[in-house]
């Protein structure tokens, strides 16, 4: 028995690494690859298309003022985009603090209706004629039906633009972001987009420790991105092009997470045409999870929910269609569900490891995996190129001890996969439900005081 036990920790130990291996060579590529972009984006006219930035809120009074400041800073030209916030039934200030900052700028516009208006162009036009150093502004009012009912709303009834940008209520863009996100979509082929997403740290370890976990995540969706694998464009500063949306009929309601529900969608054209890339230059800033608690409640939404999209996109797997990239639908997609398989062995790992070096007295084989993963965390850090020599020196002080901090988030990873396949035999029933609505996390405030 314990021979067998060694036997599969070997065989995962081997494939952990060769996985990490495979990522800090496809990240390298990646940089090659946007380096190439870039030097070929210097010498183009400039690419200026209307954008228009859709802004669902629920219960965001704490931030979301941050939130519209941040797109004001943008660098993009303001006369070709515009921001639509959809107040989705908000019990809290968020309507009135949105109301008050647009009305500010003098550029009020507040709509309550589920219905489907046309889209006044004319209107656009001659606003932005009008006052072209201020963007087009609209407050949504709608009853509470859910992130993806809001996000249809905007973008159906009045957003304007050829490209879609989804922003969080409660994130922050820098002001390159909306900039660097419209270049990459010089390429006719990209058809989504994922922005780079960053903790901002509230100075507890929790914050920390899901700092590190973006940081990381960051360097893996580079490499995913250089490989044509990506599948999941996250909710903070994606961007679309609308064609793509109405494409696959917008968001649907009926999943957990609408995002890379509509991903998948995507994907499921074919992703050889229409890809889906990560923007390493488009920097968003969002506020950490404050408790274990709500992590635990935000990673049960995200594996559940990407239990629903896999099962209602479950052609795209192994399928041999012309129009798939084979590393997607017979290397990425099966290998996201071994993983799963692997999380749900973690607890067998994590006690052999220990219990061998408390049994033979021996902690290296401990401190042998926690240089390795801190040697990739170093690697993740150093490569990332918004950050500033101060910054990589202190996260890089502070990377050995993630290996031990990190556990924390294992054990939330999980248990909310013990809570997915605990309600497995439900999903069916769960898509039926015709669509879900959301419940905010709690706010710190620590990004109303951020640059």
């Amino acid at each position: 028995m314990m021979k067998n036990v060694i036997i599969l920790l070997a065989i995962l130990g081997i494939i952990n690494i060769i996985r990490l291996a495979i990522y800090l060579i496809a990240s390298d590529i990646y940089k090659v690859q946007q380096s190439l972009k870039l030097r070929d984006n210097k010498v183009k006219r400039p690419y200026r298309p209307y954008i228009s930035v859709v802004v669902p809120a629920h219960n965001e009074g704490v931030i979301i003022r941050k939130t519209l400041e941040s797109l004001m800073a943008s660098s993009y030209p303001k006369n070709r985009m515009e921001i639509i916030v959809v107040n989705d039934g908000s019990t809290d200030n968020t309507a009135k603090v949105v109301r008050q900052y647009i009305s500010e700028l003098g550029r009020f516009e507040q709509h309550s209706t589920m219905s489907r208006n046309p889209r006044t162009y004319e209107l656009t036009r001659r606003i932005r004629r009008n006052k072209a150093h201020i963007p087009r502004v609209v407050l949504v009012n709608q009853k509470n039906a859910g992130k993806a009912a809001a996000l249809n709303n905007g973008i159906k009834n009045y957003a304007s633009g050829r490209l879609i940008m989804c922003l969080d209520g409660d994130s922050l863009v820098h002001p390159k972001m909306i900039e660097n996100s419209v270049a990459h979509f010089r390429d006719r082929t990209v058809t989504a987009m994922a922005s780079n997403v960053n903790i901002i740290e509230d100075g507890t370890v929790l914050s920390l420790v899901q700092r590190f976990e973006y940081i990381l995540c960051g360097h893996m969706k580079k490499a995913q991105s250089s490989m044509n694998v990506e599948y999941i464009i996250g909710g903070i500063g994606s961007v679309y092009r609308r064609s793509a949306i109405k494409r696959v009929d917008f968001y649907d309601t009926n999943t957990m997470t609408e995002d890379i529900d509509l991903s998948m969608k995507i994907v499921g054209k074919g992703n050889k045409k229409h890809r889906l890339i990560f923007a390493a230059d488009a920097i968003t800033y969002t506020e950490s999870v404050q408790t274990v608690k709500s992590l635990l409640r935000q990673r049960y939404r995200w594996k559940y929910g990407r239990m629903q999209t896999f099962l209602k996109n479950r052609q795209i797997f192994f399928n041999t269609g012309e129009e798939y990239g084979k590393a997607l639908t017979w290397v990425m997609l099966p290998f996201t569900l071994v993983q799963e398989f692997f999380l749900f062995l973690e607890p067998l790992v994590i006690g052999y490891l220990f219990y061998t070096s408390i049994h033979y007295r021996n902690p290296m084989t401990v401190i042998f995996v926690a240089t390795i993963i801190s040697i990739y965390l170093l690697l993740a850090v150093w490569s990332t190129e918004h950050l500033s020599v101060k910054e990589k020196v202190r996260l890089s002080v502070l990377a050995p001890t993630m290996y031990f901090l990190i556990y924390l988030l294992t054990l939330v990873e999980y248990f909310s996969l013990v809570l997915s396949l605990a309600k497995v035999h439900k999903l069916r029933e769960s898509i039926a439900a015709e669509f879900t609505t959301w419940k905010s996390p709690e706010r710190s405030g620590i990004a109303t005081h951020s640059s």
